[in-house]
């Protein structure tokens, strides 16, 4: 599972693996349900995502190259497109809330934990602002 982090106005999470699955998985799982994969067509601002059950579990921000953005309400995580499906109710994940919500939990604690391991910046010594005065005329 790869997972980027950015704080300031940034997405919280890029998760290019949910809980084991496999884009090939994703595709395998959408055949058998009668949901086929999402098209960048189908990925619309505003528009809910659905679990496999079909529990809303974020809403689409935007694309952002080969993922889609997406609001939990909560966080704002970039998964790949492969992992989106479609059905006659629009775009949904085929897994369920739970195990979704557990892989953004899996990916925040380890973006997390590479962050501790990183060192600490070395500080930069301050300069002492110097004071100008005025010309004398």
């Amino acid at each position: 599972m790869r997972v980027i982090l950015k704080h300031a106005g940034g997405y919280v999470l890029i998760i290019a693996g949910l809980c084991g699955y496999s884009s090939a998985a994703f595709a395998q799982a959408a055949a058998t349900t009668a949901a086929i994969p999402a098209t960048a067509a189908d990925v619309k601002a505003g528009a809910e995502v659905r679990d496999n059950k079909g529990v809303q579990v974020a809403k689409i921000v935007e694309m952002q190259g080969a993922n889609v953005v997406l609001d939990t309400g909560q966080a704002k995580v970039a998964i790949p497109m492969t992992f989106l499906v479609k059905d006659s109710q629009g775009v949904m994940l085929n897994i369920t809330a739970d195990q979704f919500n557990g892989a953004i939990a899996k990916a925040h604690a380890r973006a997390e934990a590479a962050k501790a391991q990183q060192p600490a910046a070395p500080q930069q010594p301050q300069q002492p602002q110097q004071q100008t005065t005025p010309p004398r005329h």
